[in-house]
């Protein structure tokens, strides 16, 4: 069973990642999902990673960053991309390294 409460925090959850899934351009977004897009745009400009394998989440300025990546260069690359987007206070990298096809 299922309390109102938890109700309201999984939509609210929903919400927050279809708005994070989408551009900020269309609608206000927090500065979590401002933050989100940033750090995508960062990793989306470094062509030795594959950004459709990584994705991103942010919470209180935490980024987090799950998927998976080739090899460990990558996934201290990846790291480093977040880490240096402005707005963001710690990274948290729950990437794996796994033979990604290119």
């Amino acid at each position: 069973m299922i309390k109102a409460g938890g109700v309201l925090v999984v939509s609210l959850s929903l919400l927050l990642a279809a708005c994070a899934a989408d551009s900020c351009k269309d609608h206000p977004c927090t500065p979590d999902e401002k933050l989100i897009e940033a750090v995508k745009g960062n990793i989306r400009q470094h062509s030795a990673l594959l950004t459709d394998q990584i994705r991103v989440q942010a919470e209180d300025g935490t980024i987090y960053l799950y998927g998976r990546v080739s090899t460990n260069v990558e996934l201290v690359e990846v790291e480093d991309v977040a880490k240096s987007t402005p707005g963001v206070k710690k990274v948290i990298n729950l990437c794996s390294i796994e033979n990604v096809q290119r």
